[in-house]
This record gives structure tokens, C-alpha cells and sequence, in this order.
């Protein structure tokens, strides 16, 4: 038995993978309206396929989720998510006659391809969105958006978090890049996390209006109950 997997942020995504699927099988018969191969057995499979990989790779580090790192992780992630919707609303509020700007501003700085599945609990694309904005944010862009009403403690915040997530680097970009997974079932929680992140995707859409549902598909609302 391989367990020498001890990422943090590898361990907690295995488990909330595995907690999301159950969700998915209780609620199979439902969702099966909506796409075709959603069906009992594929539900099913979906679970023992992560089942194995949990037995196979992680059994012995399971209790690292307990660690004040991991919790630190979450905190940080969260703390990054709610200062990405803030200063969201904040520039569609100030530059609302200024579209261009707007449509410009939240391409460079990572809004049009991370946001919505960021939003939605997807802690790989919160990663992706931390890291395009620190790179694509030059200096004429932050004092155009501080020269309305933004602070600079909520962009410097952004900032922050960033360079406190560096610390994970490594297993993001073993989630986000399969050419470089090799041992210990790196490349099996990849293949996991993308099938997960899919389903919740669309069931997050079904569940817009059941909330309690809809969390059961949230990524945040799954890890921090871990």
C-alpha cells in the first residue's frame, strides 16, 4: 500500500471528492434527468474509483486535515475568495460607464476564466486566479482602480494571500498540469478532481435555487466541514 501522500491540499481534495461523490449518488435518480450518463452504476463507480485511491494512497496520512496548516490553507483561500467578490462588485460599481474597462481589467486580472468556477468552490481556479492577478496587475491599472473609492488594503489583501498560498504551489500545479504527476496517486486525484469538479458544475447550476443542495457541491462548503 502506497501512503506516502502527504500534500495537504492533495488530502483534503481526495476527501472532499469523495464526499461530494456520495452527495451524487444520493441524489443520482434526480440529476440523471440531466445529463445522460449520469445513472446509478456510474455513481456507483464514481465512488469505488475514489474509495481505492483513498485506501491505496492516503490511509495513513488522513489525520493531516487536523493540522493548523490545512485549516490555515482553508482560511486563506476563503479569505481570498470574499476580497476577489468585493473588489468585483466594487469596480462594476465605480466604472459602470466605463465598460471597456471593465471587460478589459477583469480579462488581465484572471475575472472572464476563474471567477464563476472560483465562486463555486473550485480552489484550483481560486490558485489560477490569485496568481494572474498578482502577475497581470501593473501599476497604472492599480492606481486607476484606487483612484475611485477601492482601498488599497483590499488590493494589497489580494496581494497577501497570493503570496501566502505560494507555499501549496506544488500541488496545484500537480493538480492543473498531468505532464508532471507521477507517484503516490498524484495523477489519480487529478483525474478525480476534474471528474468532481465537472459534476459539480452543473449540479451547482441545477441547485441555483436549493442551497442546501447546491452547498452539497461546493468544494469550500465540503472542506471546511472535513
Amino acid at each position: 500500500m502506497e501512503t506516502a501522500t502527504t500534500c495537504r491540499t492533495s488530502i483534503a481534495t481526495i476527501l472532499a471528492c469523495q464526499q461530494i461523490a456520495k452527495s451524487f449518488k444520493e441524489n443520482v435518480y434526480e440529476l440523471s434527468r440531466i445529463r445522460k450518463e449520469w445513472d446509478s452504476e456510474y455513481a456507483a463507480s464514481l465512488n469505488d474509483w475514489i474509495d481505492s485511491v483513498i485506501d491505496k494512497h492516503f490511509a495513513d496520512n488522513l489525520d493531516s486535515i487536523e493540522d493548523k496548516r490545512y485549516r490555515a490553507w482553508h482560511e486563506v483561500m476563503v479569505a481570498g475568495l470574499q476580497s476577489f467578490k468585493v473588489l468585483r462588485a466594487s469596480l462594476k460599481v465605480d466604472f459602470k460607464k466605463d465598460k471597456n474597462f471593465l471587460k478589459d481589467v477583469f480579462k488581465r486580472l484572471g475575472y472572464s476564466d476563474y471567477f464563476s468556477d472560483a465562486k463555486n468552490g473550485d480552489h484550483l481556479s481560486l490558485y489560477m486566479f490569485l496568481t494572474t492577478f498578482v502577475k497581470n496587475l501593473d501599476e497604472e491599472t492599480r492606481l486607476k482602480i484606487t483612484d475611485k473609492s477601492v482601498p488599497e488594503s483590499l488590493v494589497d489583501k489580494i496581494i497577501e494571500t497570493a503570496q501566502q498560498i505560494e507555499e501549496y504551489k506544488c500541488c496545484f500545479e500537480t493538480l492543473e498540469n498531468e505532464n508532471e504527476l507521477n507517484t503516490h496517486g498524484q495523477k489519480e486525484v487529478a483525474e478525480i478532481y476534474e471528474t468532481i469538479r465537472d459534476i459539480c458544475r452543473i449540479a451547482i447550476a441545477y441547485y441555483q435555487f436549493n442551497p442546501i443542495k447546491r452547498d452539497e457541491f461546493n468544494f469550500y462548503k465540503v472542506m471546511v466541514n472535513l
